[in-house]
Order: structure tokens, then sequence, then C-alpha cells
């Protein structure tokens, strides 16, 4: 297998057929199925199912799909590291290039996001941002699978490919609608979610879970939007980190009352083994310092 092979590949199974990935690489359509060809021997099983219309990738196809956009991408990352520490950058000023992709817990990535790739692109234009948000699961799978550089995530246990270092917690509270019995306590034990009617996601049902027991949501829904709605329809009580009232509007009117006794861990995941390139290393610093900055301000509480 050779690096040419791997990008014939890429742009036959992103364009669908051998002669639009040909008319794309300036190649002849003969050349580029003699490399598929010679590429499946060496993988031991065909790619791509053939036929008039074009090709379809078999599941060999997407699993090799995924390692060849994680090979082609860490080619180009080690070609600009290299190339800007020979023009004696050494990782650390204002020409550092790459991309670099991160997915957050969402409401860590409404609270930092924004900020953070303001402050990051004015010391680092030449550094391309991919931020997402993500549950936690969902964020550890792309992280494993090379598609993202880093990940704001929740405590997920044991994971051994993957190192966690601690950057805050954020504290939880209950949603409610203003006259309520529920908003006129000063705060709720954790405990006492299983007997209320609450609105949750799945992710912070999980970590909830884990330290307090079963829970019963009425509603289990990702995303704040819906939660909110469900909540001024007066279905339940949302439950959710605290910050959001500072990051959302759509929390004005509700009233958040503390839940005693748990709140949710957030860490900075990077994948073990793997050559972390010099875009990631000063965009990692940025993020430890952006919630060091939140966790100062008192958005989050510290790890």
């Amino acid at each position: 297998m050779d690096l040419r092979q791997v990008r014939y590949f890429l742009t036959v199974a992103e364009k669908g057929s051998i002669s639009a990935a040909a008319a794309v690489l300036h190649v002849a359509q003969s050349a580029i199925s003699r490399q598929m060809r010679l590429l499946e021997e060496d993988l031991g099983g065909p790619l791509f199912h053939r036929s008039i219309a074009g090709v379809q990738l078999t599941d060999s196809g997407l699993m090799f799909l995924e390692r060849a956009r994680f090979i082609l991408r860490e080619v180009e990352s080690t070609t600009l590291d290299v190339s800007n520490f020979n023009r004696g950058m050494r990782g650390f000023h204002r020409d550092v290039r790459g991309t670099v992709r991160m997915s957050s817990a969402p409401t860590v990535g409404q609270a930092i996001h924004g900020r953070l790739a303001l402050d990051f692109r004015q010391r680092f234009p030449q550094v391309r941002l991919e931020l997402t948000e993500s549950p936690t699961d969902d964020a550890l799978h792309r992280l494993t699978a090379g598609t993202i550089e880093l990940a704001i995530v929740s405590n997920p246990g044991n994971q051994e490919h993957i190192h966690f270092t601690p950057l805050a917690r954020q504290e939880i509270a209950v949603f409610c609608l203003p006259g309520s019995k529920l908003a006129a306590r000063p705060s709720v034990h954790a405990r006492e979610l299983r007997k209320l009617p609450i609105i949750i996601s799945l992710g912070l049902r999980h970590s909830l879970e884990t330290e307090h027991g079963v829970m019963q949501p009425v509603i289990q829904i990702d995303g704040n939007e819906g939660a909110a709605q469900l909540t001024r329809a007066d279905l339940g009580f949302a439950v959710l980190p605290k910050s959001v009232v500072r990051t959302s509007s759509i929390w004005q009117g509700l009233v958040a009352v503390p839940v005693r006794g748990f709140s949710v861990a957030r860490m900075l995941a990077v994948a073990k083994g793997r050559p972390v390139s010099l875009a990631a290393k000063v965009f990692r610093s940025a993020v430890e310092e952006q919630m060091a900055l939140c966790v100062g301000e008192g958005l989050f509480l510290p790890p």
C-alpha cells in the first residue's frame, strides 16, 4: 500500500465512480482501476461493489475509509509540523499552520467555543478550527477513530487508550416554572430526583445513575432547547448544568434550583500513543486557559 493508492481510494469513494475520480485526479481510469485492484489484493478483499452505475463501498471498504482519512490527515499534519520546525518556529509561533478538530459536551461548547475560537484565531490565524458538540460516547468514538484530536467529556470510566486531564466541574440544577413548589426550595438533593418528573439527556442520566441509582425520567431528550420547551409546558423539570443560565437565553424566566450531592466532571481527552501536531499542542494550551478562566469567573467549579 502507498499514499497514492490511499488518495485514489478516497477520491473514488467520495465521487462514487472511477470515471469521476479520474476526472478530478487527472489520471487515466485504467490507472486508477489497476491501483484499486492492487490495494484490494494487499488488503485481502474487495473494497467496492462495482456496477455500471458506479461503485459502493463494501463493509471492509467502509472500515478502510475511516483509516484512510486518518492516514492522510496524519501525513498532512506531519508535513506541516516538520515544515514549521525547519523554518525555526518550534511550534509556538503566530505562523503555526494546520487543522485542529475538537468536540465538547454541549453545555461546555456553548460556554467556551465562541470565546476560545476568537482568542485562538487572533494568536494563531493560520490554524483552522473545527469545533463540534457531542455526547461523551460519540466524542470518544471519534477520538479513537482519529477524526478529532481533542475532546472535552464527562467522566467516562476506564478507557485504556485515552488520556484524561481534569479541567473543571459543572454544577447541576433542576429547572422549573416560577410558582411551582420546587421553585420555592433553596436546593434539592440528587437522590430526590428519582421521585421527580425529570427531563434529562442520556449522557447526564448515565452520570447521575452511576452515583445515585436508577432514574425514571418522564422524558429523556438530548438538546437544551427541547428540554426548555418541555419545562415551559409544565411536563416536567429539566435537569442540566447550572451554567446554561449564563450561556443561553432559552432558560430565562425559569427557576434554577441547585442540586446537592452531584456535579459533572469535565475532562480533556486525547488519544494515547498518537503523535500530536504542533497546532493541536498550542490549541490544547488555549483550551486549558479558557477553562481556567471559566472557573475563575464562577461559570464552572474547580476540577
